[in-house]
């Protein structure tokens, strides 16, 4: 990944998902992750972003996962902290369209 943030986090861990709102999901610890545990509708907080930045979550469970902006964010211009849904056995990519958590995500 060309855009990872600087400084990054790392290129790629493993994590679990985890809470079932913004406040309680599990904070990203890679620009780059797999969520390899969790239950359905857990949740992954993005990290930080600049405009320009990337982060990538993989969602290797057999159940859907939410995946969050930063707190006053949106993700593909949507409401406000509300989490993309992030379906099994899948992945998006996410892009920082700015600095105050706007992030757009492609599938």
């Amino acid at each position: 990944m060309k855009n990872l943030r600087e400084p990054t986090k790392g290129p790629y861990v493993t994590m679990a998902a985890a809470g079932t709102t913004q406040a309680d999901a599990a904070a990203m610890p890679a620009d780059f992750v797999m969520v390899t545990s969790g239950s359905e509708d857990n949740g992954v907080l993005l990290p930080l972003m600049n405009v320009n930045e990337e982060a990538i979550v993989c969602n290797g469970l057999t159940v859907n996962i939410k995946v969050y902006p930063r707190s006053g964010g949106k993700i593909n211009n949507a409401t406000v902290d509300v989490a993309l849904l992030l379906s099994a056995n899948a992945a998006a990519h996410f892009r920082a369209t700015d600095g105050g958590g706007n992030v757009v995500a492609f599938f």
